[in-house]
């Protein structure tokens, strides 16, 4: 069984973007889609495994809140999970963590569309059913702790 919480390490290399000298806000939401999408692909269905059936996930809306900055050099964790599942969307949630310190978390619903046309889709019930133990699993890892 795998772990419902997904976890992606990395290094930030990357020149600040910005005037206050950390990283821009935007980089937050590539990490939260990366990491989205190396779960999705751990999970069996990322964008080659959906492409394969003629759909492809995107992203219906995110959320994202900013705690503290991320730098050049930092060693970073972002955990994520799948907090509810419908049956024509995902909602997954993200912690970005520097030292265990929460640094920024997010949420973005992904919907499944048509690959060829672009129009929505229902879950197919092998997808919903395999991010739904996914939910169930954080659910409970979550409660513990």
């Amino acid at each position: 069984m795998s772990s419902p919480i997904f976890e992606h390490c990395f290094t930030v290399d990357e020149k600040p973007e910005n005037y206050l000298r950390h990283v821009n806000n935007l980089r937050y939401l590539e990490w939260f889609i990366d990491t989205a999408i190396k779960h999705a692909d751990f999970l069996g269905w990322g964008m080659n495994a959906c492409k394969m059936v003629n759909l492809a996930w995107v992203a219906k809306s995110h959320q994202i809140e900013y705690i503290s900055p991320a730098y050049q050099g930092d060693k970073l964790l972002i955990q994520t999970w799948i907090d509810k599942v419908t049956p024509t969307r995902i909602t997954r949630c993200y912690e970005c963590k520097r030292d265990e310190q929460l640094i920024a978390k997010a949420s973005t619903v992904w919907v499944l569309v048509d690959y060829d046309t672009g129009k929505p889709r229902a879950l197919p019930p092998r997808i919903k059913e395999k991010f739904s133990k996914e939910t169930l699993l954080a659910s409970s890892s979550k409660e513990s702790t």
